[in-house]
């Protein structure tokens, strides 16, 4: 059992938000996941998500860190990456996904209509 907890514009994009030689910032992440394992077993959870609302559903698969991470009960693991605030807006649900092909989904409270 998964528990999803999204954090909009956490302090980890001032965190990661640091300036290449260049002046181009790198690793630009404004959407931070907190994902704790609940349950009486290790989960496999591949890094990835799905938005969801009356619109549809969007498929995130450039969460960080990258690849399937195995997390112990009680353990919780944080993701990263950079969303369309107007997307996340417009959002009623992130989908996070284990190995076994399972399913949590957390409300994103961050809903607001779309305008016409």
């Amino acid at each position: 059992m998964l528990s999803v907890k999204p954090i909009m514009n956490s302090c980890v994009e001032a965190i990661f938000g640091f300036k290449t030689c260049c002046g181009l910032r790198a690793f630009d992440q404004n959407l931070e996941f907190l994902v704790t394992n609940q349950g009486p077993a290790t989960v496999r959870v591949p890094s990835r998500c799905d938005l969801r609302g009356d619109w549809g559903s969007h498929g995130v698969e450039a969460l960080m860190p990258h690849g399937v991470h195995a997390l112990a009960p009680g353990q919780t693991m944080a993701f990263y990456c950079a969303m369309d605030e107007q997307l996340w807006l417009r959002s009623d649900e992130v989908v996070f996904f284990d190995d076994q092909g399972n399913q949590y989904a957390c409300p994103t409270g961050a809903r607001r209509p779309a305008e016409d």
